[in-house]
């Protein structure tokens, strides 16, 4: 086990307190598993002010440890989907992103280690996201708006996957963990390892995961054609990823660097090109170039297209303590990423998608200024992106972003002020459309009060603004995979025929090339929201209870208008960029539109402890989103309610837990309505203790027991892909 000298111990509390908890428990494991169950202090890494999730007025919950380990799923999205107030696009379990709150894709910021993940999950449901979980220290969720720190992407939520790929502790000897599982529902087999060796000067990384799936098994259900299915074709994942990393340790702080690969081959059901015959034409000069550099590989051979991406990403880390007068410490983040994406039929890659990104953060803590503590800092990102092929329906784009902000947070006895603003420009440039520029701010205001010990309130209100990103600007073409064409805001349809409102035509796909698409004179506004939440956490000796409430009015609401026009209606649908599909599938077009919209929901959550073996707990979240003119939001996941009942022994505990996901019929404009269903779930863990120097935990768990057909509302896919059927699965995990 590890040895530090009290010096070692001092700087790393100072630069990151949450990891010196993980250690000191990993010092004293007969304590481990003792399973007290208030709640732990541990510190969010995202916040320059050094704040416990407990104690921010905004709601932000920390996956760590076993919990962690429990969950963990192939995508991020389908980890984090048990937590109230998040749910998962779920397109499929190969490409499940978090829904906070409602809210997804642009609105919900994804970052490693503090720096955008940097890959086109938020351009698309069928795109996954480049985190991994199996290799994760914490996952930290903000729920609603946090664009102060993370800019106007992160007006609906934050999540950010913390690692150890760059040592943020000084390390005197080694210490590692590794771990492996199956489960039954897709034949999934993980294993994962990680090693930090060093001493007081240097500390060195390494760690990596490969995982396998089959397509996954759901109870029988009709499919597309009206056959019976029982498995989701074309839903398996082949990942590959590994992360080195070292520091150096100075006198007052630390700078380090890391360099990760991640690989990932999946499947992408439903992607459907209507009545398209492949004839690979005029695009094999683009396939040419890519296609047959992978020839060996097992999945050419699959059934339908199937997603192949590589990132490349290179992240520097330093934090300094007191690096001048009135700054108690300096942090910077720099991150250079590369990644390429391409989307394969019959050994051709039908699509390509590249991004070149490179992100810079720095923010100082600065001594008390008039009893306020506080932070500044900067953020300087700019984005390249390029997309080739058949569903090349954007076209390129260079993102910049420059923001600077600064936090605030002062003590008043029982209550704690926050207060903070942001100021950002953003720059969209294409070769085709003129320059678009937007200047967000953002403010806050929070306070927490302490009424006692055990129970605490806390209210947040802030103002963001949020600027459309590309693909809900330039969008022009055919998404084969969500089965839509999609048409951004730069754009307006007209109707040829009938001078009306598109939506207004019900019967739209009988009036053929009627429809003709034009460059609009004014392209998207910025969206405007204003949120209020309110919260209150008790903690006593047996009862807990944990409840947010919240308000989000969002002005210029950007969203997917499904107009009930097909894409064979539309004149010269491909006029900006043609690839030979212009007819060759009848889609539903959906047009990029803005409207006010008001969104308001809880989160709540309650455990009771009946003796000391015995718990039972409870929660339920919901989400309301509607438009102020009438209408409602479209695919917003379901309200859902659950129940568990736990048992707790010193080396091994239980869990029993049903979820029903209510009936979701506050649907949009030509949704239809998803009816409810429930999961019954059981977790077993075994802690043996330590066994030859390592701490082993062993985890089983048994899901959808009563093999219950259920479909996520939220999902574009939901008809085609249903929720995964019972599923039996075994891990275990060791440190060292």
């Amino acid at each position: 086990m590890l040895h530090k000298t009290p010096i070692a111990l001092a700087v790393a509390a100072l630069l990151s307190p949450s990891t010196l908890l993980a250690e000191e428990a990993a010092q004293n494991p007969d304590q481990e598993h003792e399973h007290d169950h208030r709640y732990e202090r541990i510190i969010v890494t995202a916040s320059p002010l050094d704040k416990a999730a407990i104690e921010s007025a905004q709601p932000i919950y920390v996956m760590s440890d076993d919990e962690l380990r429990q969950f963990q799923a192939a995508t991020i999205g389908e980890t984090l989907r048990n937590i109230a107030g998040l749910q998962a696009t779920y397109f499929s379990p190969t490409a499940s992103s978090p829904v906070i709150r409602g809210l997804d894709g642009p609105r919900v910021k994804i970052l490693q280690n503090g720096l955008d993940v940097a890959d086109i999950s938020r351009g698309g449901p069928d795109h996954a996201v480049t985190s991994e979980t199996s290799t994760a220290q914490q996952i930290e969720i903000f729920r609603g708006p946090s664009t102060l720190l993370f800019g106007s992407g992160a007006s609906g939520g934050v999540v950010n996957v913390v690692d150890n790929r760059v040592p943020r502790n000084p390390t005197d000897g080694t210490e590692g963990y590794y771990g492996a599982s199956l489960s039954s529902v897709a034949n999934e087999r993980t294993v994962n390892a990680g090693v930090t060796t060093g001493n007081d000067k240097f500390a060195f990384n390494i760690d990596g995961f490969k995982r396998d799936a089959d397509d996954y098994e759901v109870p029988p259900f009709l499919d597309e054609d009206g056959h019976t299915a029982q498995h989701i074709e074309n839903s398996f994942t082949d990942d590959l990823g590994f992360n080195v990393g070292a520091s150096y340790f100075l006198n007052n702080g630390f700078v380090g660097f890391s360099y990760g690969r991640l690989e990932r081959d999946y499947g992408i059901p439903g992607h459907s090109h209507g009545d398209d015959e492949h004839a690979h034409e005029d695009e094999h000069a683009h396939e040419d170039e890519h296609a047959h550099e992978d020839e060996h590989d097992q999945h050419e051979a699959h059934a339908g297209v199937f997603a192949r991406f590589k990132q490349d990403r290179y992240q520097v880390i330093s934090a300094l303590l007191n690096p001048i007068n009135g700054i108690e410490r300096l942090e910077l983040n720099f991150g250079y990423t590369e990644l390429t994406h391409n989307e394969i039929e019959e050994g051709y890659v039908e699509s390509g998608f590249s991004l070149e990104q490179t992100e810079f953060r720095a923010t100082a803590k600065h001594s008390a200024i008039a009893g306020w503590d506080g932070a500044v800092g900067i953020q300087l990102k700019e984005q390249d992106y390029v997309a080739e092929g058949v569903e090349a329906y954007t076209p390129a784009s260079t993102t910049t972003l420059a923001g600077i902000f600064w936090l605030l947070e002062r003590n008043f006895g029982a209550v704690t002020i926050e207060a903070g603003a942001r100021v950002e420009q953003v720059e969209l440039k294409t070769d085709r459309f003129a320059t678009l520029d937007y200047s967000p701010v953002s403010a806050s205001f929070g306070a927490v009060y302490r009424a006692n010990d055990a129970l605490k309130y806390s209210l947040s209100l802030s103002y963001s603004e949020r600027a459309p990103q590309a693909n809900e600007l330039f969008a022009n073409g055919s998404h084969f995979a969500t089965r839509t064409y999609e048409i951004g805001g730069v754009f307006e349809l007209h109707d040829e025929h009938h001078h009306a409102p598109e939506h207004e035509h019900e019967h739209a796909e009988e009036d053929h090339g009627s429809y003709h698409i034009a460059t609009r004179s004014n392209a998207l506004a910025l969206e405007k929201a204003n949120n209020i939440d309110l919260g209150v956490h008790y903690e006593g000796d047996k009862f807990h209870f944990d409840a947010n409430v919240f308000y989000n009015r969002i002005n210029d609401f950007v969203y997917q208008h499904n107009t009930g026009i097909f894409s064979d209606a539309l004149e010269q649908a491909h006029h900006d960029h043609d690839h030979g599909h212009a007819h060759d599938a009848s889609l539903p077009v959906y047009v990029y539109q803005q409207q006010d919209a008001e969104l308001f929901g809880y989160e709540i959550s309650t455990h009771y402890e009946l003796n000391a073996n015995w718990h039972l707990g409870a929660f339920t979240d919901y989400t309301r989103a509607k438009f102020v003119n009438g209408g409602n939001v479209p695919r917003i996941p379901a309200q859902r309610v659950g129940l568990n009942l736990k048992f707790f022994e010193q080396n091994w505990d239980a869990q029993l837990g049903y979820t029903y996901y209510m009936k979701q019929d506050k649907i949009g404009e030509n949704e239809h309505v998803t009816e409810g269903y429930g999961l019954l779930n059981a977790y077993v863990n075994y802690y043996p203790g330590m066994l030859k120097g390592q701490d082993v935990a062993i985890y089983v768990k048994a899901e959808n027991i009563s093999d219950r057909l259920g479909y996520a509302h939220n999902s574009f896919i939901k008809d085609y892909a249903p929720m995964p059927g019972r599923n039996i699965g075994i891990g275990v995990r060791a440190r060292f």
